[in-house]
């Protein structure tokens, strides 16, 4: 008997310059609610690889993070809700919460606050792994019953494209450099074990180039998925990257985590065609 074809991944991009109802639009495109539950441990990882301001592109926006908070709280009910997040050394990201008003955001809605520095570290083995056998990860992070990536849209030197997945890589103690050797490969083994249950892309303002030291890129748009490789296509998609040419997303989908190619996403809400910039490609990959 033939079996029947499993259903297109669906990604919503919403296009416009409020991120409040720019996120309420994207998330109930895709019909998020019945994915998060109001018991759940809910961790919110946003992009704060440095304590660099939004508007240059390189960090989440505060104002997606605050609307994804007021959505889980007044849709699904949430009342465990952690934004947790890491640079590359434990001041720095104080200096990143504080640059953003992240402590004023978590005080005003009553979520937790965690420098991932501060956290219990577990270590963890990965069955089936490319090249990354053993990792030291965050305890809240592992443990949550809900987590939301939310990365910033934009290039990177190694990557080609950081977004969903190569966010993961904030929850890695205390060696994050680590990472770095067989990247591609490595991101995918740590997206077998963190697995997120939606993907929030703040492209508003994207960076092209460089993941920190791009040109930033008036974008307007913020996309939002349950498939985790799907959404991080369709982000690049938007910086007319193929993402058939991202290596970590490929070695993901043949992992059974996703689908990369764009032909099998369907994409709700604006057009990618619409909507999509010729962002700068990082050197190496054009």
């Amino acid at each position: 008997m033939e079996q029947p074809l499993h259903p297109k991944p669906t990604v919503a991009i919403a296009h416009g310059t409020e991120p409040g109802s720019m996120v309420c639009e994207a998330l109930d495109a895709i019909v998020a609610e019945p994915r998060v539950r109001s018991t759940d441990r809910i961790v919110l990882k946003p992009n704060y690889v440095e304590p660099i301001m939004p508007d240059t592109g390189t960090t989440t926006d505060p104002r997606v993070i605050d609307a994804v908070v007021e959505w889980l709280q007044s849709r699904i009910g949430a009342t465990d809700i952690t934004i947790a997040e890491s640079t590359w050394e434990r001041e720095r990201t104080e200096r990143a919460f504080h640059m953003v008003g992240l402590p004023a955001i978590a005080e005003r809605r009553g979520v937790k606050l965690l420098n991932l520095y501060d956290d219990e570290r577990v270590e963890v083995e990965i069955p089936g792994a490319l090249s990354l056998e053993r990792v030291l990860l965050s305890k809240t992070v592992l443990e949550a019953d809900c987590l939301i990536s939310m990365p910033k849209l934009k290039c990177h030197c190694m990557a080609y494209v950081t977004l969903g997945i190569k966010n993961l890589m904030g929850a890695v103690f205390p060696n994050k450099a680590l990472m770095h050797h067989q990247l591609h490969a490595r991101l995918r083994d740590l997206a077998t074990v963190l697995r997120t249950k939606l993907t929030i892309i703040d492209g508003i303002i994207g960076s092209e180039r460089h993941e920190t030291s791009g040109s930033p890129v008036e974008t307007n748009v913020i996309i939002a998925g349950a498939d985790p490789v799907a959404t991080d296509a369709v982000g690049a998609l938007v910086m007319r990257i193929d993402p058939t040419r991202v290596e970590h997303l490929r070695l993901c989908s043949e992992a059974g985590l996703g689908e990369h190619r764009p032909d099998h996403i369907t994409v709700l809400g604006e057009p990618v065609e619409r909507v999509c910039k010729p962002y700068q490609q990082p050197y190496g990959f054009r």
